[in-house]
């Protein structure tokens, strides 16, 4: 993780990923919103960010390259299911190995790689923009 205050949206982001990791298996529903929060607020990331440098020179080159970025992708895809249609579009391991956290059960890529993995993977990416973001346009 980056050096961003608290109330960033990326560090809020992380707060909900750590809390997505630390529930218990009983408590799958608490994942899952803790799971939703941290898209919506790693979207909200990217949104600020546009909102903080979209006037600057060169901006609108770096932007539209920035949609193509599959860290951007996924967490524009995955919060606009989640804000305007459903539930993020999680698979859910029923049986197989015994595990105490709940976060062991929801994938997005594979059952071998949980959700919470391939949303730090993402959540990376963009800190990386954003801290790419303020080096290019002080």
């Amino acid at each position: 993780m980056g050096n961003f205050p608290e109330r960033h949206a990326i560090s809020r982001a992380w707060f909900f990923l750590d809390l997505a990791k630390q529930c218990p298996i009983e408590n799958r529903n608490a994942c899952e919103a803790f799971i939703e929060a941290s898209i919506i607020f790693a979207r909200a990331a990217i949104h600020r960010l546009k909102s903080q440098y979209e006037k600057k020179s060169n901006w609108k080159s770096w932007w539209e390259e920035l949609q193509s970025n599959p860290a951007v992708r996924f967490f524009r895809n995955e919060r606009n299911l989640i804000l305007k249609g459903a539930p993020p579009r999680l698979g859910q391991i029923i049986g197989g190995q015994p595990t105490n956290l709940a976060a062991d059960l929801y994938y997005y890529e594979n059952p071998q790689t949980p959700a919470t993995d391939t949303i730090e993977r993402h959540l990376h990416t963009i800190e990386g923009l954003l801290i790419e973001a303020q080096s290019r346009f002080p």
